[in-house]
């Protein structure tokens, strides 16, 4: 009877075994169905995803030739606006009415005191500036006639100046020592100008 026993015993557990496989080849077949079911579906999205790396590569030599376009015009922009440093001069009686361009920095009147670049010009006794080429102009001053110019050395920048008038103040800084003093010299001899032109328009106390 123990033979018999141990002998149930092993058939119960190769049946156990027997079942377990049946179960995982059942397991292993559903498996199997289901990603044939979808094979379709992951053709398609292999196609898509080949399709969305070519997109990928057009759309970046796309951006690398409009940055190097907008290099390009950077530039441009720049050489239009450039000057020789040697060269500074003003003009009060300019033919076109401008005494003194260039590019200068611009303090704001923010509370974060940003400084941005400007191009900068002196033209019918008032300063303007354009953020661009071909800007409309903003007027920092509207008169000359009503304001002082000093150069100023207790800040944190060098070969700064300050435009004054009886409303506000415009901190300006130059590229270096000697374009400071021709700007400086620049409002100077415009305001002088303004005032010998119409010397009774305006009076201080």
């Amino acid at each position: 009877q123990i033979n018999v026993l141990q002998a149930k015993k092993k058939f119960e557990i190769l049946d156990a075994m027997l079942s377990f496989m049946h179960a995982q080849c059942t397991f292993f077949q559903q498996g199997y169905s289901l990603l044939h079911e979808l094979e379709p579906y992951m053709k398609k999205l292999a196609t898509e995803l080949d399709q969305l790396v070519i997109d990928s590569a057009v759309e970046k030599r796309e951006m690398e030739h409009k940055h190097a376009l907008i290099q390009q015009r950077s530039v441009s922009f720049f050489q239009d606006f450039s000057y020789d440093d040697s060269k500074v001069e003003f003009n009060v009686d300019a033919p076109n009415g401008v005494v003194m361009e260039g590019y200068l920095f611009k303090r704001a009147s923010n509370a974060f005191k940003t400084w941005n670049r400007r191009w900068f010009s002196i033209q019918n006794s008032q300063l303007v500036y354009q953020k661009k080429l071909k800007d409309v102009l903003t007027v920092v001053v509207e008169d000359l006639r009503l304001c002082t110019v000093k150069p100023c050395e207790d800040i944190e920048r060098r070969f700064c100046f300050e435009v004054v008038s009886p409303t506000k103040s415009c901190m300006l800084q130059a590229d270096s020592e000697k374009l400071r003093q021709a700007w400086i010299q620049a409002v100077q001899a415009s305001i002088a100008s303004a005032y010998r032109e119409s010397p009774d328009s305006y009076y201080i106390e």
